[in-house]
């Protein structure tokens, strides 16, 4: 019985970890209610930081039953087991294969040829694919700055709103462009802030990838909190480069250090159970 407890506590724990990193990824769950806690209170939230919350409340649970029966003898032996050294590697080989399979279609992706649509909102189009470049009116007034903080370094996204030049306020905002960018420049010359300050402006934004319910949450909640409609869903352009391959190098990165993490653990176990025989 002891046995099965403890295999469960570890499929647990592993569980906990995906899905912690999930919530990073996504900016969804605990680690969300965490981070805007601190844009809240500070204007800006460190990720490091933040990741303390969700390990916490989700890794504590397995904490408790291991206390409550007694098992720490049994999990620090977990990996003593004949059949321990098998199963990581077995782990081990599947995260490198999807780690490298990950990779591979990224790198793929990232060598095609990538056709760029105009998308025009004053005319109503409505884009027939996701690598773009928007003309509209950037809706200064609403900008939103969006802080993150990694390693002592706070690195600011601007979300604008793009809309036709018919919109009014009380509509709501469907586009919004992402960029670190501080001002704009015109293709005739001169040079427009994207502050606040500057009045509503027609722009035509570089090439960028459409990412369908793509805002942030504490952007979504700042338009909430001033009674700024926006769409449901938001259409986000991402002009980060590679925006759209990154699921794909995320998910190789992860996987990659996963498996090797299993595989020096396979090692470990099987060296333990050497010197256990000798």
């Amino acid at each position: 019985m002891k046995s099965v407890l403890k295999w469960g506590i570890w499929l647990y724990v592993a569980a906990a970890c995906a899905y912690i990193f999930y919530e990073w990824y996504a900016y969804a769950g605990l680690y969300r209610l965490a981070a805007e806690w601190q844009l809240e209170q500070f204007g800006s939230y460190g990720m490091k930081r933040t990741l303390i919350f969700p390990l916490m409340v989700l890794l504590a649970p397995a904490a408790v039953l291991v206390t409550l029966t007694g098992m720490q003898d049994q999990l620090r032996g977990a990996t003593a087991g004949a059949a321990s050294p098998a199963i990581f590697v077995l782990l081990g080989v599947v995260a490198l294969a999807a780690a490298a399979g990950a990779g591979w279609y990224g790198y793929v992706k990232s060598m095609e040829t990538i056709d760029v649509e105009s998308l025009d909102l004053s005319k109503g189009d409505a884009p027939r694919s996701t690598h773009v470049t928007i003309t509209g009116i950037a809706r200064t007034e609403y900008i939103i700055e969006f802080g993150k903080k990694t390693s002592g370094t706070t690195m600011l996204d601007r979300y604008i709103p793009l809309t036709p030049a018919s919109w009014r306020p009380g509509q709501p905002l469907v586009y919004f462009m992402k960029s670190n960018m501080t001002a704009y420049m015109p293709p005739g010359g001169g040079m427009l802030m994207l502050s606040p300050r500057t009045p509503a402006f027609q722009i035509t934004t570089q090439p960028g990838v459409l990412v369908r319910d793509g805002l942030p949450g504490p952007v979504a909640e700042g338009y909430r909190k001033n009674n700024i409609t926006v769409a449901s869903p938001p259409i986000l352009l991402d002009l980060s480069p590679g925006a759209d391959l990154e699921p794909f190098f995320v998910t190789a990165g992860v996987s990659g250090i996963l498996g090797f993490v299993m595989l020096a653990s396979a090692g470990a176990a099987a060296m333990r159970q050497r010197r256990q025989e000798m």
